[in-house]
């Protein structure tokens, strides 16, 4: 858990809100790229906010958290 309570995927995570201010700079449906993406939190705030998203992992285990946290996001966008 982080200091707010929050449920932590990855030991360096970022709050996904935090993420999300960050991206309002962004050109509106612009790509962002994370080579570094982890747990996946910035793939999760481009989903939130509109934003194509490309990421990349080494660790398979992080890849496929990731890859389920921004489908989960996706699901929720689209109301399913």
């Amino acid at each position: 858990m982080s200091a707010s309570g929050a449920l932590k995927h990855h030991q360096t995570e970022k709050p996904v809100e935090l993420l999300e201010k960050l991206l309002a700079i962004c050109e509106s449906g612009g790509t962002v790229l994370d080579p570094f993406m982890g747990s996946g939190s910035t793939g999760v705030a481009c989903v939130n906010t509109g934003c194509s998203f490309i990421g990349m992992e080494l660790d398979p285990g992080y890849f496929e958290m990731a890859q389920q946290r921004i489908e989960e996001a996706e699901g929720k966008a689209q109301g399913t």
